[in-house]
């Protein structure tokens, strides 16, 4: 009784381990299916403005993908052409990037190999595409960055300002009064203060940060790289005089210095 009753226990050990065996198999062929089928998301940073500064990396990436998701068709396809890269494009922007994330996120789960840019510059950094990255981190799809122009860091280094610590707030609002606001609310940080905005609002930021933060000093980078590139520096109503009647619209990043500088 006692042999027959080490019988069965030692049938059921064995039947448990290769259970276990077959669970641990299952689970390494789910993973290799998957690592097949996982794409990768490509981050690919553009010129923001001279094409001379596009990378040998960048063009072999956007060469390989399988599509390009790009912020507008018209600046893509001017890109694309002026490197002799046909690719289809795909466009994600502020209207359909919920819907279209969905889309692009499962031709990556299905193999994909598939890069991103915005109109110039680094994706991602003030433009679409962070619900799709957020999405892809989730999920383990593996990314790659790469790395090249960005008119941010370009600005920061050429105003002269001490940047061992600065703050990036972007976008202000298009709202005037909320702009104030926004503007008076910064003027408390004692650290370096990037800004960017609209092509053709310049003017208008000028004259609210010539009455937030009166005498500071800023630092105005115009249409960085490009042949009609421009660098203002100065309290902001002086270089509104610098400016004068003309009607400056591009690209451009106003640094302003901290309070103490």
């Amino acid at each position: 009784m006692h042999l027959k009753f080490n019988n069965v226990r030692l049938c059921f050990q064995l039947n448990k381990l290769n259970e276990h065996k077959e669970l641990i198999e299952l689970n390494e062929l789910n993973e290799s299916y998957e690592l097949k089928l996982t794409g990768t998301l490509n981050i690919v940073s553009t010129p923001i403005g001279n094409y001379s500064d596009m990378t040998l990396r960048a063009l072999r990436t956007l060469s390989e993908s399988d599509y390009i998701i790009c912020e507008e068709y018209k600046e893509a396809s001017r890109l694309l052409k002026f490197f002799e890269i046909n690719k289809d494009l795909k466009s994600l922007n502020e209207h359909n990037e919920s819907e279209e994330s969905e889309d692009i996120f499962l031709d990556l789960v299905q193999g994909k190999n598939i890069s991103l840019i915005s109109d110039c510059g680094t994706p991602v950094f003030s433009d679409p595409g962070s619900i799709l990255l957020k999405k892809c981190i989730q999920s383990n799809i593996k990314l790659e960055f790469i790395s090249g122009a960005n008119s941010v860091l370009a600005s920061v280094v050429l105003s002269g300002f001490d940047i061992s610590r600065f703050y990036y707030f972007g976008f202000l609002s298009p709202k005037a009064d909320v702009r104030k606001t926004e503007l008076s609310k910064l003027k408390i940080l004692d650290k370096v203060i990037v800004l960017m905005d609209a092509p053709y609002r310049l003017k208008a930021l000028l004259k609210d940060i010539a009455d937030a933060f009166d005498s500071r000093r800023i630092f105005v980078a115009f249409n960085i790289t490009m042949p009609d590139e421009q660098k203002f520096r100065g309290t902001a109503s002086g270089i509104l005089d610098q400016i004068g009647e003309e009607n400056l619209k591009g690209e451009f990043v106003i640094i302003i210095d901290k309070s103490n500088g």
